[in-house]
């Protein structure tokens, strides 16, 4: 027992106000659980189904790009409502518009790669993000100003884009696109203003940072989903080694197991045989069971067995029938009645009593019922 709940006041007293550890924890967990639920409806929803084990790398790739672009759609969708209030406020008319359109082609192609259509999703969801930027730059009334510089920043959401939906060199083709854009947009579009001096005087200045930020992009996202794909691949084929070497170990254990059952039904055999060769006993049989691989051989072996077990019988039984004869042929010629019984278990048995009936002084035997 707790010497300290011996006296109350040095009790530590747990403040109600402040939750336990444990319930900090449980709360957590739930919003965790949670999320994790909605994470998978909006998977139900946009994510291609997930292949089985066995699928081939390619449909299995194909998932892995669709439930990439479902993930990063998410993001997509949360940009187009957050630009609303800026495109209401905002001098450019036509916004409005454009992000309207952006939003019902989003949601066509996450229906499309729910189905599957995963390249024409990603297709369709780059081409609008490389849209929305571009007609807001060139339907900037009065043409390029400093404001419009922070939409070229935008240009890397096709390259997110392309990336994610679409096999990894296409985030090159997007970005050279994009760097031709911007430099055809900067030197023959019209500009105002404090951009228009600046172009004149640094117009390197304003392209650099633009066009790198593409090349950068554009090469880190290559290498990384290159490098997850390869891992993929990778680990593919690790499976399929693995399970190449399974069948060989179960092919081995299957060789190890019929050998072992052949060199038991092979033993049993030569067993059988000896004690028939020893004993000269033909009721001997090989015990295979029809499971083991011999068992045919063991049935031939047996029905050989079972005829000569029955020549055997044969053989006495002839034997048996000349003793039978030898002694009936002797009391015909001393001319006596055959003092054998007249069941002798052979064919002389009707002679015997026929022959025994021309001596009247003679009882004529009966044959006991057969058993």
């Amino acid at each position: 027992m707790n010497n300290l709940s011996l006296f109350p006041g040095n009790t530590p007293q747990r403040d109600p106000q402040v939750p336990s550890y444990l319930t900090q924890q449980r709360q957590r967990n739930e919003s965790q659980e949670g999320g994790a639920r909605i994470l998978q409806l909006w998977y139900r929803i946009a994510s291609p189904p997930e292949p089985n084990d066995s699928a081939p790398f390619e449909e299995r790739e194909l998932f892995r790009r669709g439930r990439t672009g479902s993930q990063i759609s998410i993001v997509l969708f949360i940009l187009l409502f957050i630009s609303y209030p800026a495109a209401f406020a905002g001098s450019n008319s036509l916004l409005i518009a454009i992000l309207t359109i952006d939003l019902f082609i989003l949601t066509l192609a996450m229906a499309l790669n729910r189905l599957r259509r995963v390249n024409i999703a990603g297709i369709m969801v780059v081409l609008i993000f490389t849209a929305s930027p571009t007609l807001n730059i060139l339907t900037t009334p009065g043409g390029l100003n400093t404001g419009a510089l922070p939409i070229f920043g935008l240009l890397v959401l096709p390259l997110m884009c392309a990336v994610s939906f679409l096999p990894p060199w296409w985030v090159f083709v997007v970005a050279a696109g994009n760097c031709l854009f911007t430099l055809s947009v900067l030197t023959f579009m019209p500009s105002s203003g404090e951009l228009h001096e600046v172009l004149k005087v640094a117009f390197p200045g304003v392209v650099t940072p633009i066009i790198l930020s593409q090349g950068i992009v554009s090469i880190v996202a290559f290498l990384l989903v290159r490098g997850a794909r390869m891992a993929i691949l990778r680990a593919d084929r690790a499976e399929e080694i693995a399970k190449l070497e399974a069948l060989e170990i179960q092919r081995q254990e299957e060789q190890l197991a019929m050998s072992k059952q052949i060199e038991e039904g092979i033993q049993q055999i030569i067993t059988t045989i000896g004690t028939v060769v020893t004993h000269n006993d033909f009721s001997n049989r090989v015990p295979l069971s029809q499971e083991n691989i011999l068992w045919r051989a063991s049935k031939s072996i047996n029905n050989l067995l079972s005829r000569l077990q029955g020549l055997k019988h044969s053989q006495e039984e002839l034997k048996r029938t000349r003793a039978i004869a030898a002694e009936v042929a002797q009391y015909m010629r001393d001319g006596r009645p055959i003092q054998l019984t007249s069941w002798t278990g052979t064919h002389f048995a009707p002679v015997i009593l026929a022959y025994n009936t021309r001596f009247r002084n003679l009882p004529r035997e009966t044959p006991p019922r057969a058993r």
